[in-house]
């Protein structure tokens, strides 16, 4: 590869990159993230590579991919020097280089994606499936921000049904297939000048776009007949409006507890049957083994509040340790087995390995942390079997799954994005949030506080939002769905995994069945200029 074209690959896939992150908030390009797509598979197309040196091209693949990455992730978390301006004495020159140091992080996926693509692409493995592969694998690879082609294209929710079936993963694959094949359309036009050569990788790149729509069109109408069929609930949804630092600052706490009782009074006036505050929301702690609230100034429910309410809860426990938890209080002053989040933020709330390596809670944490919970709980009041996703939980298709465990017929999301007030994170995490209703296909409500409070149907699609910085209360009616687990709910990620690693088994063997003998010319690809 000449120095040449390697930088103007590299900058075609920072473009792309570029383009995809277009469709997050406030720019709202959704198309972007096809177009985004299709560019940095043209990035890692076939022949744009001269050596056959198999380390060369895993090289060339990484760089473009965390080219890709970078840009991507510049845009999409453009939000982030503006919150540690705000909650940090560092400067803001400091917090841009942080973007560009968590942005190159958060790369990495891609880098592993373009990869596998660049190299998977020099086989007999077809060049758009090749990619798919590629942006496949960088879904599985953990970020601080999970942003996926699916997540991106939350506002069209009709072409995320298929997410129902394959999860939010799959979806993104089937989105690299169409724009791997659009960019091999566009390969053989360049190679051959000719547009028959173009005309079948595009039919194959609209239909599969065309079958992921129809699909969802029928699956959309299927659900809507199912939610008028299913009971409903009256859900408020408190955003108290806190500060960031509220929740530890002891003097705030009375305040806190009366808002929040001055909201759900007026909640129930209103009809409310369930009523959830956020993450965190009760400003006490309660010790984790307790099933009795509090009584006198610091009771959950106070005055005619009648309950029930779900709250977000510190919990205490042994060895200077905690949970970040969520509780549901009843009118007779009992308290239920809390639901304590799974999915641990590394750094703010846990220390990676530190249950290997005790030391590390201490140099990193002086001896405080949260502990993970094991299982999920569900919460029963009257009709509503209400399972919890706390906090980012909602953005991870393993949560989702999890929540699933005991068939409850609401998905709750408690979150306190207070840390991130008037960015454009909280609208990145509803959009990701919305696959978590298509996969369980169960409605979910979500409780944010200085965030999009917000109510999503079983389909995905965004029903009601509060979105005012200041305290207010959303009245939600979603539907209590029980029907059976859909097949992603069920099988996960595995199914789509196998026939992966088997698509790429049978073309190794395939391309060592036909290796070209010694003497033999080399393969060579359309538009490779040798």
């Amino acid at each position: 590869m000449t120095k040449r074209r390697g930088t103007d690959r590299a900058l075609l896939a920072f473009g792309s990159g570029v383009v995809f992150a277009g469709s997050a908030s406030p720019i709202d390009f959704h198309g972007g993230i096809l177009v985004g797509l299709c560019g940095f598979a043209l990035a890692l197309a076939p022949g744009l590579h001269g050596s056959d040196d198999a380390a060369a091209r895993t090289r060339a693949g990484a760089l473009f991919g965390a080219c890709f990455g970078v840009g991507a992730n510049l845009v999409a978390l453009r939000f982030v020097p503006e919150v540690i301006v705000r909650f940090t004495p560092l400067p803001s020159t400091a917090a841009w280089v942080a973007l560009v140091l968590l942005s190159a992080a958060q790369a990495l996926p891609w880098a592993a994606g373009g990869a596998l693509a660049h190299r998977l692409g020099r086989t007999t493995v077809p060049p758009w499936l090749a990619y798919a592969l590629g942006v496949y694998l960088a879904t599985f690879v953990p970020s601080v921000f999970p942003w996926t082609p699916s997540g991106g294209l939350a506002a069209w929710p009709v072409i995320l049904q298929t997410a129902e079936v394959v999860g939010e993963r799959g979806t993104s694959f089937l989105f690299a297939i169409a724009a791997g094949l659009a960019a091999n359309a566009i390969v053989r036009f360049r190679a051959t000048r000719a547009v028959r050569a173009s005309v079948a990788p595009l039919l194959l790149s609209f239909a599969v776009l065309a079958v992921m729509l129809g699909w969802g069109v029928l699956r959309v109408g299927t659900v809507d007949r199912a939610r008028d069929a299913a009971p409903h609930a009256r859900v408020a949804l408190v955003q108290p409006g806190f500060d960031a630092s509220d929740r530890w600052d002891p003097s705030r706490a009375a305040m806190m507890l009366e808002r929040l009782t001055v909201l759900t009074k007026a909640a129930e006036q209103r009809g409310a049957e369930l009523t959830v505050w956020p993450e965190s929301a009760y400003p006490f702690s309660l010790p984790h083994a307790t099933r009795t609230s509090p009584s006198g100034s610091r009771a959950v429910l106070q005055g005619d509040v009648h309950g029930p309410v779900l709250t977000g809860a510190y919990m205490s426990g042994g060895h200077g340790l905690g949970y970040n938890s969520a509780i549901l209080a009843s009118s007779d002053g009992s308290l239920s087995a809390p639901y304590d989040k799974r999915h641990l933020l590394w750094f703010g709330e846990t220390v990676p390995l530190a249950d290997w390596f005790p030391w590390l809670r201490k140099v990193f944490s002086k001896g405080t942390g949260l502990v993970a919970g094991e299982e999920s709980v569900v919460f029963v009041t009257g009709p509503i079997r209400a399972a919890v996703l706390n906090c980012y939980e909602d953005t991870l298709p393993v949560a989702g799954r999890e929540a699933m465990e005991h068939s409850p017929n609401l998905l709750v999301n408690v979150t306190n994005d207070a840390w991130f007030a008037g960015s454009a994170e909280g609208e990145l995490h509803l959009r990701l949030a919305v696959l978590r209703a298509i996969e369980t296909r169960r409605d979910l409500v979500r409780a944010v506080n200085q965030g999009p409070t917000s109510f999503v149907d079983a389909a995905g699609r965004v029903r009601a939002r509060y979105d005012l910085p200041m305290p207010g209360t959303l009245q939600a009616t979603p539907a209590l769905l029980s029907g059976p687990p859909t097949l992603y709910v069920r099988f996960g990620d595995t199914p789509l995994v196998l026939l992966a690693l088997a698509s790429v088994l049978w073309a190794t063997k395939r391309r060592r069945r036909h290796l070209p003998k010694e003497g033999a010319p080399a393969i060579t690809y359309p538009d490779e200029k040798r």
